[in-house]
């Protein structure tokens, strides 16, 4: 865990955890050192689109594993 008086270490600790790779961290630490706020916030919703949509995209897996099991689970109780 990285030290609250280091700034960058405390910023790269939340965005690995946020699933971002050591290159895109350290495109956002450019752009947090060049003040470039805009871009990088650009950036964070992009990454946050992608998280979402792969939650979706599981989501959607389990429905249907959910259904596929109800249905699996229906038919043999009718015989």
């Amino acid at each position: 865990m990285a030290l609250a008086t280091d700034k960058v270490a405390v910023i790269t600790e939340n965005l690995t955890d946020a699933g971002l790779d050591k290159k895109s961290i350290a495109e956002c630490l450019q752009m947090l050192d060049k003040r470039q706020f805009t871009v990088l916030e650009k950036f964070l919703v992009s990454h946050r689109k992608k998280l979402l949509d792969s939650v979706h995209k599981y989501d959607k897996q389990i429905d249907c594993l959910d259904y596929f099991t109800y249905t699996l689970k229906k038919s043999l109780e009718v015989k």
